[in-house]
């Protein structure tokens, strides 16, 4: 019998793809998600591999155990880049029709708008032999991955 785990990639939301530097290549892409296999991704900086968003699952089979996949949008830089420009922009206006320094408020709106870290979703379960275990993943417009497990 198999083991394995069965991943469903969905596409980014149009807003999300919208978020990044090419954005008029991007939200015409289905956007892909890095996957490390029971390996920690600030360990090793090379995912075990690429998933693209697809309609149908992906099937990894496993060893019967305790397992944990990690998964992470290769977009986020880009996004974050994105998201403090905008509130760069916006808070140098804000600041500028307040009287204030422009520059002052277009630091703070960048640092504002900017998350500190990119988020890893992950998900941590136990196979038993013959095990199918199913999940979703779908990277979001801040830079993370929501992991979600599917019946």
């Amino acid at each position: 019998m198999k083991t394995q785990v069965s991943i469903l990639v969905k596409n980014s939301t149009l807003f999300s793809r919208a978020m990044t530097f090419w954005w008029f290549i991007n939200i015409f892409k289905k956007m892909p998600v890095n996957v490390w296999v029971d390996e920690d991704p600030e360990k090793v900086k090379k995912p075990t591999m690429v998933l693209k968003a697809s309609k149908t699952p992906y099937e990894i089979d496993l060893e019967p155990g305790a397992h944990v996949l990690y998964f992470k949008d290769p977009k986020a830089g880009q996004k974050q880049f994105s998201r403090a420009m905008t509130g760069a922009i916006l808070g140098a206006a804000a600041a500028g029709a307040g009287g204030s320094s422009m520059l002052a408020g277009g630091a703070m709106g960048a640092d504002g708008a900017r998350s500190n870290s990119v988020g890893v979703g992950y998900a941590s379960f136990v196979l038993k032999d013959g095990d199918i275990f199913r999940i979703s993943v779908r990277p979001n417009r801040k830079g993370d991955v929501k992991v979600k497990q599917e019946k």
